[in-house]
């Protein structure tokens, strides 16, 4: 139940941290929806509504119009949908204008009409049935076929005249319509029997000139007792009968051209003859085989007599395939041709029965054609008796559309009041800087708060170093009277002033604090303290000098020797802050210096620096060389802490380099500007190269917009107590202490 609650307070105060931190924009907003309330409603003129009621109904079915004679049949929706569009049209607006008289009423135009021509009138009343149709609201009832027109204008008397009109014009306009629709209806019926007739008189002489051409005298729906398709099916019997033995006899060819001449030969008389007397000749030789030893003359003679069977055996049986493959072979051609001449007389059948189909089925559409003529002509002279008679018996003066209410005179304005304007602009201002807010905090994505750096590098969080700009006495820029600047780093062209060496030129500040706070979470990041320490970045200008300096000055301040080495060796900026000789760690690598020539003291206590020294060509290969590996094992046994400071971690590959042989690495990150996606690739990168991390330290963070509640429980605490002294030591005394 607690942890919930907790878990509920922390939620609502994020919430609360992101208006507090954008309160400006909302602000802004709600101040320009006020103030566009206010000065609309100040400027708007009265304006007054009137209305009238009617009610649409489906056309009488019983009349018959254009759209009968087409067979459009539109649903009842489309059908209401279709009036309320007309009801808003332009053509029905200017009939309101010219059977209401409105160019000559003072109230919709008071120049009038008087001294114009016919022309000019007609262009002003095209003119003004637009703004006539501004005022116009059509605003159907659900559920029923009532519409309600309203109209908005300057005064009640034209308020009321409009809306009655409108209501009337439209109820004229449909009358109107109805009866030139019924008009148009028998003109074009009129027009259709005579083309028809035309068409019926053309089609039957078609007819009759196409059969005389033909000789055809009659055509019936069957076919039976027709020669040519009776010949035409005897035939189609023959093709396939043809192509039945040709595949058979081509079948037995393959087979036998498959088959050995041995099996092919076995039945043939010859073969018969002359294997019996081999097997004869060879039974012979086993029996003298007993008698005689196979080199005497006897035996010789009859190996010679069976050799002379075996040749004439093979013989027999080459000549007695031979003979049966040409005689399968011409039964297959002669199958062959006879199918090809079957079907040749089956195409010249069929493309004479071709000829008598097309023929007798161009006739049969002539016929139907002058059938349909005659049954449209009939058809057409029917429904023109019908319009005539109808039109008759109904009157012309009909209509599908009644009034329902008529329209009064308006009691007050239409528009609203300033009030009202005001109790709106309020929440709508109000929901519209808020929805601003959180769009503006959705579209940050930049890492903000200790848990969104765990949660997206996977790192433990070591700290919060508040940027200088947040701290009500701008630490990092100058003091309050009577107290020294901050050294810092020599600003590059558009570079702030950075915060180097403020925990030893003031320890009390809340960034030296966080910098301690830094300190103690760094040594307990591991089981083991560690002693040689990497500090990277994902990008330039994060902080990580700064952040290498005031950590080697706050483990300095521990009363251990602390040596501080700048291995950004493509951009050094230590020398900026330790003014010293130009040399230390490239000279050692490259030019073999000794360690101890290589290292300067500094102004810090305990603390010892080894600048980069010149520029080198080749960084990394300096920092993975096995001189690197061997400084590193030499500087740690004369050290309790070794800081690099290291280039970032994407732009090139020496941190990554130099981490492997140190204790770990710190990811350090510009609160409320590194984007996530470059924080997580650092990650992913560092953690993908087996490279040990200690944590992630949150750098350069904007208290007053990412952590007013933090801030307000910590550095204040500071910032009041050395306030407090400084009262003190001014001799300003107080009845009570806050």
């Amino acid at each position: 139940m607690d942890l919930s609650a907790q878990q509920q307070e922390i939620h609502l105060s994020h919430y609360w941290n992101v208006i507090r931190k954008r309160w400006k924009v909302a602000a802004s907003i709600l101040l320009v929806v006020v103030a566009g309330s206010f000065f609309s409603s100040y400027l708007q003129k009265p304006e007054y509504r009137s209305q009238v009621v009617i009610q649409i109904e489906r056309e009488n079915p019983n009349q018959l119009t254009v759209e009968d004679l087409f067979g459009i049949e539109a649903s009842e929706q489309e059908f209401l949908q279709t009036q309320y569009v007309l009801l808003k049209s332009r053509g029905l607006a200017e009939r309101v204008i010219e059977e209401q008289n409105l160019l000559n009423d003072p109230d919709f135009y008071p120049p009038g009409t008087t001294g114009k021509t016919p022309a000019e009138i007609r262009n002003l009343r095209e003119g003004m049935a637009r703004a006539l149709l501004g005022g116009i609201s059509v605003d159907p009832v659900r559920a029923t076929s009532l519409v309600q027109i309203g109209y908005v204008g300057p005064t009640p008397a034209l308020a009321k005249k409009v809306a009655e009109g409108w209501g009337q014009a439209y109820i004229n306009q449909n009358i109107a319509k109805k009866l030139d629709s019924v008009n148009q209806a028998s003109k074009f019926l009129s027009d259709q029997i005579v083309a028809t007739k035309k068409e019926l008189d053309v089609a039957r002489a078609q007819l009759q000139r196409y059969g005389r051409e033909r000789d055809i005298i009659s055509v019936g729906d069957t076919n039976e007792g027709n020669p040519v398709l009776q010949k035409l099916t005897q035939l189609n019997s023959d093709v396939t009968l043809a192509q039945g033995a040709r595949i058979q006899k081509q079948s037995a060819y393959d087979a036998l051209l498959r088959t050995s001449p041995e099996a092919i030969a076995a039945g043939d008389p010859l073969v018969l003859k002359v294997t019996g007397d081999l097997s004869s000749l060879q039974r012979e030789y086993q029996e003298k085989l007993a008698l005689y030893k196979p080199g005497h003359p006897v035996m010789l003679q009859l190996e010679q007599q069976i050799d002379k069977a075996r040749t004439e055996r093979a013989n027999a049986v080459q000549s007695a395939y031979a003979k049966a493959r040409e005689t399968a072979q011409g039964e297959a051609q002669a199958a062959a041709s006879r199918e090809a001449s079957i079907r040749s007389a089956f195409e010249g059948q069929k493309s004479e029965a071709q000829k008598l189909n097309v023929d007798a089925a161009t006739f049969l559409d002539l016929r139907t054609t002058v059938e349909t003529k005659q049954q449209s002509l009939a058809t057409l002279q029917k429904q023109l008796s019908e319009t005539e008679v109808q039109a008759r018996l109904r009157g012309s003066a009909t209509s599908n559309i009644h009034f329902v209410d008529h329209a009064e005179l308006p009691g007050g304005r239409f528009n609203v009041t300033m009030k009202k304007n005001m109790q709106n602009a309020v929440p709508l201002g109000l929901i519209l800087g808020l929805a601003a807010i959180f769009f503006l905090e959705y579209m940050d994505r930049s890492v903000k708060t200790p848990e969104e750096l765990e949660r997206v590098t996977g790192f433990a969080s070591l700290g919060v170093i508040p940027a200088a700009s947040s701290m009500s006495r701008s630490y990092g820029y100058n003091y309050s009277s009577g107290r020294t600047k901050l050294r810092a780093v020599d600003a590059e062209p558009n570079e702030p002033v950075g915060i180097e060496l403020i925990p030893h030129t003031d320890g009390r500040s809340p960034i030296s604090e966080s910098y301690r706070a830094f300190r103690t979470s760094l040594l307990l990041a591991s089981a083991n303290s560690p002693k040689v320490i990497v500090i990277t970045s994902s990008f330039a200008r994060e902080g990580k000098t700064t952040t290498s300096i005031n950590l080697a000055t706050v483990l300095a301040q521990m009363g251990k020797p602390v040596l501080l080495i700048d291995a950004d060796l493509r951009r050094p900026r230590l020398q900026k802050v330790f003014r010293g000789k130009n040399f230390g760690l490239v000279n050692h690598l490259a030019a073999g210096i000794t360690i101890d020539d290589a290292i300067q003291p500094t102004e810090v206590p305990n603390l010892s620096v080894m600048l980069s020294g010149p520029i080198p060509p080749n960084p990394s290969e300096l920092l993975a060389s096995d001189k690197m590996k061997h400084l590193i094992a030499e500087v740690r046994a004369k050290f309790a802490y070794v800081i690099f400071d290291s280039p970032p971690v994407l732009a090139v590959t020496d941190a990554i380099v130099l981490a492997a042989s140190a204790d770990g690495v710190v990811l350090t990150i510009h609160g409320g500007v590194t984007p996530r996606e470059l924080v997580q690739r650092s990650a992913e990168r560092l953690r993908h190269s087996n490279i040990p991390v200690l944590g992630a330290l949150l750098n350069n963070l904007d208290l007053h917009q990412y952590g007013y509640t933090y801030r307000k429980s910590y550095y204040d605490y500071y910032e009041s107590d050395e306030q407090g002294n400084e009262r003190k030591s001014a001799g300003v005394t107080s009845g009570k202490r806050t």
